[in-house]
C-alpha cells in the first residue's frame, strides 16, 4: 500500500508541461541532426521505443538516460536541459498570453 501512495504522489508531481519541452526538444534535435528514433536509440544504448515515447511525452528519461541522450545527440547534458527550459518557459508565456486574451 506504501508502495502504491508513494507511485501516485509522484505522478502527481510531475510537470506535464516541462515533460512536453523535453520531448519536442529531443525530437527537434534529433530531427536536425538527420537521425531516426532507432538511430538514436542506438547510438544512445536504448530501445526505439523508448524514445519514441520520450518523444510523445509518455515517458522521462532517468538521470543517467538523459547524460546518454545528450552524448547521442552531441550536446553537454547543460546545453539540452538549458534549450529544454527556455522552450518550456516560452510555452508557459505563449499559454499565459491566451488564458489572457479569452479571459478578455
Amino acid at each position: 500500500m506504501l508502495q502504491r501512495r508513494d507511485s501516485l504522489r509522484m505522478r502527481a508531481s510531475q510537470n506535464p508541461a516541462l515533460i512536453k519541452a523535453f520531448a519536442a526538444e529531443l525530437k527537434a534535435r534529433r530531427l536536425g541532426m538527420g537521425l531516426s528514433q532507432e538511430g538514436l536509440a542506438l547510438d544512445c544504448g536504448v530501445n526505439r521505443t523508448f524514445v519514441a515515447k520520450l518523444e510523445l511525452a509518455h515517458n522521462q528519461p532517468s538521470l543517467s538516460v538523459l547524460l546518454r541522450l545528450a552524448e547521442g545527440l552531441g550536446v553537454d547534458l547543460s546545453e539540452l536541459i538549458s534549450s529544454t527550459l527556455v522552450r518550456y518557459k516560452r510555452e508557459l508565456r505563449a499559454t499565459k498570453k491566451l488564458k489572457a486574451e479569452a479571459s478578455d
